[in-house]
């Protein structure tokens, strides 16, 4: 029971859950089932990695990826990604919730 309201209340702070308008039935559950099953890939991807689970942190690191790629391809430069593996991470992780 507590995992199911543990999924819910991550669906509804993080992946918009509630935040769909549609009046439709299909449109709806497309809405919670996309919601539901991001926070599910979520948690299989830091099972799978040997984390512990915490979607804020998972959101924040997904971002921080984004910002990092974006910053990557805007400034025109070819990083040796072997050489930066390590500041990447650093990277990466940052701001993410140590458990």
């Amino acid at each position: 029971r507590f995992q199911i309201e543990f999924c819910f209340r991550d669906a509804k702070g993080f992946t918009g859950l509630m935040q769909s308008q549609a009046r439709d039935v299909a449109k709806l559950s497309f809405n919670f089932n996309a919601s539901l099953t991001s926070i599910n890939l979520a948690k299989v991807l830091a099972k799978e990695k040997g984390i512990p689970f915490s979607m804020a942190s998972c959101k924040t690191m997904i971002h921080n990826a984004y910002l990092l790629e974006r910053f990557i391809c805007v400034s025109g430069i070819k990083p040796n990604r072997r050489l930066n593996d390590k500041l990447v991470k650093e990277l990466v992780e940052f701001a993410a919730i140590a458990a």
